[in-house]
């Protein structure tokens, strides 16, 4: 079923300014609305995605940030355990006193307790102490295992001893070394 419609000149002449009149309205809403319209939009959107880039960049900085503040955090502590076991100074006083409560703790009867020379190595220096005393085989024991345990890095070297008398004591030469840190 065809439709054959019939129009007059002046109707065609209607329905050609008509449709002239919708494809210009159509052409002007197009090139001055719709496509500056569309252009900002795409330009927002383009600034809103290389802000939010932005902002997830900075978060996963912010998180690096919190990382790196808690491993330099964890490397002072670090470095901190580290200079009691290797300290940067020589701190005599120190030494003597460890050295003293050890004595009594482990009934070590310290006799002497002589500072010697200090030799450097490639990363620490070692001072050396003469000490002499007088003790039984069990508390000499205790009291060079006691130096193993300490904090701060101890070596002993040289053990010397007698002849025990008839209580058990003997007298006890060594060297004690104490290590310093040379950075």
């Amino acid at each position: 079923m065809a439709v054959n419609i019939k129009l007059s000149k002046e109707q065609q002449q209607y329905l050609a300014v008509g449709l002239l009149l919708l494809g210009g309205g159509g052409f002007v809403y197009i090139k001055y609305f719709w496509l500056p319209v569309s252009e900002k939009i795409a330009e927002t959107r383009k600034k809103i995605e290389e802000v939010e880039g932005k902002i997830a960049k900075a978060k996963n900085q912010a998180v690096r940030l919190n990382k790196i503040q808690k491993e330099l955090e964890d490397l002072n502590i670090a470095a901190l355990e580290a200079e009691k076991r290797l300290p940067k100074s020589q701190d005599l006083p120190a030494v003597i006193d460890t050295m003293t409560a050890l004595s009594r703790r482990f009934n070590f009867k310290l006799q002497s307790f002589t500072p010697g020379s200090s030799k450097p190595q490639p990363h620490f220096i070692e001072t050396n102490y003469a000490i002499a005393g007088n003790a039984t085989f069990h508390e000499l024991g205790r009291f060079l295992a006691a130096i193993a345990l300490e904090e701060r890095i101890y070596n002993v070297r040289g053990i010397t001893y007698g002849t025990p008398d008839g209580e058990g004591r003997m007298s006890v030469t060594f060297q004690l070394i104490s290590y310093q840190y040379k950075g």
